[in-house]
């Protein structure tokens, strides 16, 4: 009759598992993508007395496909661009939106923004329609 020996239990070792754990956890967290979800559809109200005067609408800049620009709904050559900028920037709330359309070449964008930052205009934005 043999003897049988006790053999030591074998034991998981967790630590690999916690560190695959955690970098997957690091990723998911920096590649989520937050939407903003609104629970509730509600219709704000009106007021009567409230005052318009202290908004200022941004200028609305529009570049088509084929390189034509609009500032605030009028047609505009791009060598015009910089004077029609220097005027906006004496505003104090100077700020642009450019809109592009999905085929506009990156160069028309990157143009018009450069003139912009080179007029001094304080607020330069890129904005796409959702």
């Amino acid at each position: 009759m043999q003897i049988r020996t006790k053999r030591p239990q074998a034991q998981i070792n967790i630590v690999p598992m916690v560190d695959v754990l955690t970098v997957l956890i690091f990723f998911f967290l920096l590649t989520m993508q937050f939407k903003d979800v609104h629970a509730v559809d509600i219709t704000p109200p009106t007021m009567k007395s409230a005052s318009v005067e202290n908004q200022t609408m941004p200028n609305i800049l529009t570049i088509t496909k084929d390189g034509q620009y609009t500032l605030n709904n009028k047609k505009i050559l791009f060598s015009n661009l910089k004077t029609e900028f220097e005027k906006i920037s004496k505003s104090k709330d100077s700020t642009i939106l450019v809109y592009a359309d999905k085929d506009t070449s990156l160069k028309f964008v990157t143009d018009a923004i450069d003139t912009a930052r080179l007029t001094k205009i304080k607020k330069v934005s890129l904005r796409s329609i959702q």
